[in-house]
């Protein structure tokens, strides 16, 4: 799991599903860290907002099965 972690993509983090439970693998988004602005971390957290309604609204379904990765 640290090497999935310890990818370039220090704004998203793969969390596995806890033991015995039936949902699945889970993505969280992190703002940047560094940004210039108030407004530029404000824009990142409102572009996620927005893209995780989309994603809900149209039913959209990322999964990819495990012989593709």
């Amino acid at each position: 799991m640290n090497n999935i972690q310890s990818t370039n993509w220090q704004t998203m983090r793969f969390k596995p599903p806890p033991p015995n439970s039936t949902i699945g693998w889970r993505v969280e988004f992190r703002p940047c860290e560094v940004q210039l602005t108030d407004f530029e971390n404000a824009a990142v957290v409102c572009f996620v907002v927005l893209l995780t309604r989309v994603i809900l609204s149209y039913q959209l379904n990322f999964l990819i099965p495990i012989s593709k990765v």
